[in-house]
């Protein structure tokens, strides 16, 4: 993403909270932090990487979930990364990674992570840009990893599908004339990650099937004769 797009996530970073808010009340955070305890009963102390997570919410519950975690938090924009400073400042944690970067510009470790997180940050990319990122971050995970998406989506049909393309529509306006975003539609990373060998173990949805959260499971590689 562009230099516009760090300045316009900057700008937003004050703003960004109370928006959210305003138009989702507190379903968004319920969302985010709907599979946290899930995925600390999978990982006691596991190595994180977390993408995208603006203001640090989630951070900030998954610290006080998870303990003994190790995160590295990577973020476009300066201020939202100082947000996260902040809001886990009270936490006491001299273990928290912070790296201000594009995602395309990320320098993915290899088989490090045990959990990696991606909450309303994948919707950001469309096809081309996802069929990149992917197969990136999955290198990231270790064999026995987890991968935690939470996302908007489109119901399959009626009058939720409608609703739900409307107000997606409305919101990709707004951050492609705020931030220079690319995409103009919700993307379904699904097909994707299945081809990456992640599985679905955990999912929930909300605000009327427009948000789902889901806990993906890396596939064990078939032994050979088995």
């Amino acid at each position: 993403m562009s230099d516009r797009g760090a300045a316009g996530y900057d700008r937003l970073a004050r703003h960004y909270a109370w928006i959210e808010k305003l138009r989702f009340g507190n379903t968004l955070q319920r969302a985010r932090v709907s599979g946290i305890r899930q995925l600390t009963d999978l990982h006691s102390s596991p190595r994180v990487l977390i993408l995208g997570d603006g203001d640090g919410r989630l951070l900030e519950a998954f610290l006080q979930q998870c303990p003994a975690a190790k995160v590295t938090s990577v973020d476009l924009s300066p201020k939202m990364l100082e947000q996260q400073r902040n809001r886990i400042a009270a936490l006491n944690r001299h273990d928290v990674t912070w790296i201000c970067s594009p995602i395309e510009m990320f320098a993915f470790p290899t088989s490090t992570f045990d959990i990696v997180i991606t909450a309303f940050f994948l919707d950001c990319f469309d096809a081309p840009q996802l069929s990149k990122l992917l197969p990136r971050i999955a290198g990231a995970l270790k064999p026995q990893s987890n991968w935690y998406v939470v996302d908007f989506c489109e119901p399959d049909r009626g009058l939720r599908r409608m609703w739900a393309k409307f107000w997606l529509a409305i919101m990709h306006t707004f951050f492609r004339w705020q931030t220079g975003l690319r995409t103009r539609r919700i993307v379904d990373p699904r097909p994707q990650l299945r081809d990456l060998g992640f599985e679905p173990q955990f999912q929930s949805t909300f605000h009327f099937e427009m948000i789902v959260a889901a806990i993906y499971q890396r596939r064990q590689p078939t032994r050979m004769g088995d």
